[in-house]
């Protein structure tokens, strides 16, 4: 992996323009992390799937869709579970498929969103776009390192995805 110098950024995840570039979670050191804070993790996670399985609904629904936004969310997904495994954690909607979900109130969110959504492409993107916005809200603010790192990288990748979507809109 090519890194610049000056920065200490890994440069291939700045050509993906929706990636995630948290590339090495586990290089950080770890620090800790409370009840509440690793609840925010899972929440988060439980967020990011969310997002990965309303993108990939919407992608099969309407051609064309920016479906490039599905595998920088499935690396951000492995990312939290690695995360949350090194905590002592769980991703409870780990095991199920697209758009199913562990919790009663994500899989009524889901059935609204593709809803919502499936008025149109435009509509769809909105939907997205407003996940976007939440999950940059619903970013937890920690110390350890490799926690906050991911969570760094995170915020870098949704305003990139932000972006994507907002460009698809006006097409």
């Amino acid at each position: 992996m090519v890194v610049l110098k000056h920065l200490g950024t890994p440069t291939t995840a700045w050509r993906d323009r929706t990636g995630f570039c948290g590339v090495g979670v586990l290089d950080q050191p770890a620090g800790t992390l409370d009840a509440g804070q690793r609840a925010q993790l899972q929440a988060l996670a439980a967020r990011t799937k969310l997002v990965h399985d309303l993108v990939a609904a919407f992608a099969d629904r309407y051609d064309p869709f920016p479906a490039e936004l599905a595998p920088a969310l499935t690396r951000e997904l492995a990312a939290l579970r690695l995360l949350l495994a090194r905590y002592g954690g769980t991703d409870a909607q780990a095991p199920f498929a697209p758009g199913q979900f562990a919790d009663a109130g994500l899989r009524h969110d889901y059935e609204r969103l593709v809803r919502l959504g499936g008025t149109g492409r435009r509509a769809a993107l909105a939907v997205i776009a407003g996940l976007l916005r939440e999950t940059i809200a619903a970013l937890p603010d920690v110390a350890a390192p490799d926690v906050h790192n991911v969570c760094f990288q995170l915020h870098a990748a949704t305003l990139r995805q932000l972006r994507v979507v907002q460009a698809w809109s006006g097409r």
